[in-house]
């Protein structure tokens, strides 16, 4: 089972189907379409300090926020750096994201009801986390230094180790990225998984004449299973986002003119 489309007039956000089916949390990964923000961040953007009208990005919030069902002053949300630092958010880091002094994290999880929590995206790989038996949810940006670094992995161990989470009972989702159809690097990368990850990472990156092209995706499901996370329990939206530009943002396909997407979760 893949992601599901939602629409709330013109503003289009994906779902995970095992998440809504637990009843614990309000969810969303959103698109660059339904804003109000004009170009070149046409038109949903929710990234701040990219060059877009603060008023039409704080609209953006409203409108993602009455779809979703949270409240953005709340938001807990980090600049991200490529790395894969997690946070664990409480109570007083509500509206964190807004602050000005805040610091450098590229993953979130929290026990904390009404309490939202994002990361930012276009290309980069958005995971989602919930278990259903603690009440823990996360999300990470993943990146391909971030999968080097195992962000994901990560942050299944620190739910493990700050909630006694098991990782059998977590569920993932793995939203649109940079596909493997799309996603060239060159050798560095795949040098980066091998020393990381092992050789097993070669089963994600194909060479691509003097290039390599990575499955960013695939290898983020890699590695939640390696941290025990069962695979019938790992929802792939299977969206690349370069291919479908003009309804995902896409850092590639822009050139890097561009606004950005959000992996916004909270426990309700």
């Amino acid at each position: 089972m893949s992601f599901c489309k939602n629409h709330n007039g013109n503003f289009l956000y994906l779902t995970i189907p095992s998440f809504s089916e637990t009843g614990l949390v309000n969810h969303g990964f959103t698109s660059r379409l339904g804003g109000v923000s004009k170009a070149p961040f046409n038109s949903m953007n929710l990234s701040i300090g990219r060059g877009d009208d603060p008023d039409a990005v704080k609209e953006n919030y409203k409108i993602a926020g009455d779809a979703i069902d949270f409240n953005p002053d709340r938001l807990v949300f980090f600049p991200q750096v490529h790395k894969n630092d997690i946070f664990v958010a409480r109570e007083e880091d509500a509206g964190m994201g807004f602050r000005t002094d805040r610091p450098e994290y590229d993953g979130i999880i929290t026990n904390v009801k009404n309490l939202p929590i994002a990361t930012f995206h276009a290309d980069c790989t958005p995971i989602f986390l919930l278990d259903p038996i603690k009440e823990v949810v996360g999300v990470v940006h993943a990146g391909w230094r971030g999968t080097a670094l195992q962000a994901a992995g990560k942050a299944v161990l620190k739910m493990q180790e700050v909630f006694s989470c098991k990782p059998e009972n977590i569920l993932a989702g793995i939203g649109p990225c940079g596909g493997k159809c799309c996603y060239e690097t060159h050798k560095d990368v795949p040098d980066a998984f091998i020393s990381s990850i092992g050789d097993e990472a070669s089963d994600y990156f194909t060479p691509f004449g003097e290039k390599y092209l990575i499955d960013l995706a695939g290898l983020n499901r890699f590695i939640l299973t390696r941290n025990g996370i069962l695979e019938k329990n790992i929802t792939m939206s299977g969206i690349c986002t370069c291919c479908n530009s003009d309804t995902y943002w896409s850092h590639r396909a822009t050139g890097g003119v561009r606004g950005g997407m959000a992996a916004i979760i909270m426990l309700r």
